[in-house]
């Protein structure tokens, strides 16, 4: 994966791997997966660069092209809630500065705390690592801060503990985050994310019945095969056009139960007052609030009234 090739054009961001030149200065550094890049991550971010001012470091996080899981325990692998493209935009947003974006690999699952430490001074420049209160690295599972600090110690590192965060939307992780999208509860993720979750994906053919009742859709095949997607309901959302505008629309996510016997998952975006051709285009989808679960109506007649009450919602809720 070259994530390099992919990265927006508006970064600012570098991206730092073992080629890259020494730094003239260390690094003072985060480590985590930070998918979501949510509100605590930020303070985490925020925290890091506070200390590498006061330190005389350059600040920089450090992440993985893949979730651990998929590695350690398959089987166990959550959905994401961003690529990793989207995850890069998302630290860069944040203000990060450097990025270390580290393969992990078999190699990797079985590196102690003192070699991965180690790798990260010798290889990266990290003369500081700042821990998350409830983070821990390493095969051995070190036990706790005082540990973690004798063994960078050892090494020629310093390891300090980041405060928790206890603000807005407290407490807030990932897998958090994910349980909320799985309940359907899209607009509380949000307020912990610090955005409106969002799925990116590409318009492929679909059944075009929506057209035919006067609610055409976009089937939408999400970028990534690990994007968590809500559960299945209506959602209220703001749809990103190819070119950049956003409008209101609603989405379905189900098995479409009133037109089709099928348990295929469907993601379907009909767009409000908008006409065009989205074929192969890619449109990302922010998800505002939940309208209601996916129901079967017993009629086309009945699931058309249906949608018309939606679509009203959605007007008073986002055409303002």
């Amino acid at each position: 994966m070259n994530l390099h090739r992919s990265l927006p054009k508006c970064l600012i961001m570098e991206l730092i791997t073992k080629s890259s030149p020494a730094p003239e200065r260390g690094r003072i550094a985060a480590v985590g997966m930070w998918d979501g890049v949510h509100l605590g991550h930020r303070f985490l971010i925020d925290y890091v660069r506070v200390e590498s001012k006061y330190r005389d470091l350059i600040p920089a996080v450090i992440t993985f092209t893949c979730h651990p899981l998929s590695v350690v325990r398959p089987h166990d692998m959550p959905p994401l809630l961003n690529t990793p493209d989207e995850r890069l935009d998302r630290l860069d947003r944040a203000g990060v500065e450097h990025c270390i974006m580290l393969d992990f690999d078999d190699k990797t699952r079985h590196m102690t705390a003192a070699e991965f430490l180690r790798a990260l001074k010798h290889d990266y420049g990290v003369d500081t690592l700042v821990v998350g209160f409830n983070n821990r690295f390493g095969r051995d599972r070190v036990d706790g801060i005082d540990q973690y600090r004798q063994i960078a110690s050892e090494i020629g590192m310093t390891v300090i503990e980041a405060p928790e965060y206890t603000g807005e939307n407290a407490p807030i992780s990932s897998s958090a985050i994910r349980k909320l999208l799985s309940e359907g509860k899209v607009a509380e993720a949000s307020r912990k994310l610090g955005y409106d979750y969002t799925i990116r994906g590409t318009v492929v053919n679909g059944s075009h019945v929506g057209r035919t009742i006067g609610f055409p859709t976009a089937n939408i095949h999400p970028l990534s095969d690990t994007t968590l997607i809500p559960s299945p309901g209506v959602y209220a959302v703001r749809v990103t056009l190819p070119d950049g505008t956003q409008r209101p629309g609603m989405v379905n996510i189900g098995t479409r139960p009133t037109v089709t016997d099928g348990t295929a998952l469907t993601i379907e975006v009909h767009i409000l007052d908008f006409s065009g051709f989205l074929y192969d285009e890619e449109l990302s989808i922010h998800f505002v609030e939940r309208l209601r679960g996916e129901k079967k109506f017993p009629s086309l007649k009945k699931l058309t009234s249906a949608l018309e009450a939606d679509a009203a919602k959605v007007r008073k809720m986002l055409c303002k």
